[in-house]
């Protein structure tokens, strides 16, 4: 999978979705700008990418200028590269835009990216998230508050910024999740990330089959008040996983 694939939800035409207006293209970005929205840089065909804001939209000079990231070796890397794409979100829409052209600077005193203001965005009008498949035989779970003050786990089946897919475990059949129910206090353990804590939203249940033909219920949950760390420790997941897939199919 590449940068594109992760970033234009499979199969889509992003140049049905492309925003030459300037007037519009200054808008999405000062919003950004001005929300300090977090926006994933990736480059290197999509092998390397670097979490970072948009600081200030300079339209005086046709630029953008961009947080500078921790890793010195990923900036550098960053720099040298031909070709960068912008992922991020506007109002839970997708936006994305490229560039050719990268280059240190300061900003109020610190270290920054300085990008030309593209002359384009693509603005993908579909609400999904990318959704991880989670590993087979690394299960990931998710701690779920009962209403009774206790905790029980469930398997999660996959997940995105957006949300996760749960398979309700036996117990979770006396807590009365409908769509619409909010359960609080849950809590994701990210290998190698940390935890994630986050209330949940119930969006849908329905029946799936299992090999042994016991009945199973999966719940579609939406992932509610992740602050931007959050959001980012599941992209670096996503993206890892993804790239120890890709290396297993090559390694075939």
């Amino acid at each position: 999978m590449s940068a594109d694939d992760m970033t234009n939800d499979g199969a889509i035409d992003p140049e049905r979705y492309r925003v030459d207006s300037r007037m519009e293209i200054l808008r999405v970005l000062g919003d950004l700008a001005r929300g300090l929205q977090l926006v994933t840089a990736y480059f290197n065909e999509g092998s390397d990418f670097i979490l970072t804001t948009i600081l200030r939209l300079d339209e005086e000079h046709n630029r953008l200028v961009l947080d500078y990231g921790p890793d010195d070796s990923l900036n550098q890397r960053l720099l040298a590269a031909r070709r960068i794409l912008f992922v991020t979100r506007h109002n839970q829409v997708r936006v994305q835009f490229t560039s050719e052209s990268i280059q240190k600077a300061t900003f109020q005193g610190a270290p920054a990216f300085v990008i030309p203001l593209p002359a384009s965005i693509i603005r993908i009008q579909r609400r999904e998230y990318y959704r991880l498949a989670t590993p087979i035989g690394r299960h990931l779970n998710i701690s779920l508050a009962t209403p009774d003050g206790g905790t029980i786990s469930a398997h999660i089946v996959d997940i995105s910024v957006g949300g996760v897919g749960i398979i309700e475990p036996p117990e979770g059949r006396q807590c009365g999740w409908e769509p619409g129910s909010i359960v609080p206090g849950c809590r994701i353990e990210l290998p190698e990330e940390g935890v994630i804590h986050a209330d949940i939203e119930i969006r849908n249940r329905y029946q799936v089959d299992s090999r042994d033909g016991t009945p199973l219920y999966r719940i579609g949950c939406r992932l509610l008040g992740l602050d931007s760390r959050s959001n980012a420790a599941i992209l670096r997941y996503i993206h890892r996983v993804e790239l120890e897939r890709r290396k297993v199919r090559k390694d075939q």
